[in-house]
């Protein structure tokens, strides 16, 4: 199963993709992974998680509020991640992420194993960040 995961992040995950697969074999056997039915909690918003969450198969639906009160949803596929400015800025989670169809499978590396990435690559901060703002404009 490493294995597969090594793979997946290589080729799935965009934002890891400049890793090369020994670097991520580091962090692959920390990984947890869990599986979701449609409608299930994976966070809850105002939570502070410890890990960083990346879809592996199904859909999530993340549902957030503006600054200026409205409602947002966003929909997560195969490859997107979440809980990252929990994760690199200690915050808690602004939107609430449950699972969008049943068997959605979810790999969390946990703080400790994403800090190994982010001192094997210093710029996947900066580029996580990038990508956390690219999406809120949009």
């Amino acid at each position: 199963m490493p294995n597969d995961d090594t793979i997946f992040l290589k080729t799935k995950v965009d934002i890891l993709s400049f890793f090369n697969e020994d670097q991520l074999r580091r962090v692959t056997p920390d990984i947890e992974r869990k599986s979701y039915a449609s409608g299930e909690m994976i966070v809850l918003r105002g939570e502070v998680t410890s890990g960083f969450y990346i879809i592996k198969k199904g859909k999530v639906s993340a549902n957030s509020k503006e600054k200026d009160g409205s409602a947002r949803k966003q929909d997560l596929n195969a490859g997107d991640f979440f809980g990252v400015m929990s994760l690199l800025e200690n915050q808690s989670s602004d939107a609430t992420i449950k699972a969008a169809e049943d068997g959605t499978e979810v790999l969390t590396i946990p703080a400790a194993s994403f800090q190994k990435l982010l001192e094997m690559q210093p710029l996947l901060k900066k580029s996580l960040l990038d990508k956390v703002a690219a999406s809120r404009k949009s």
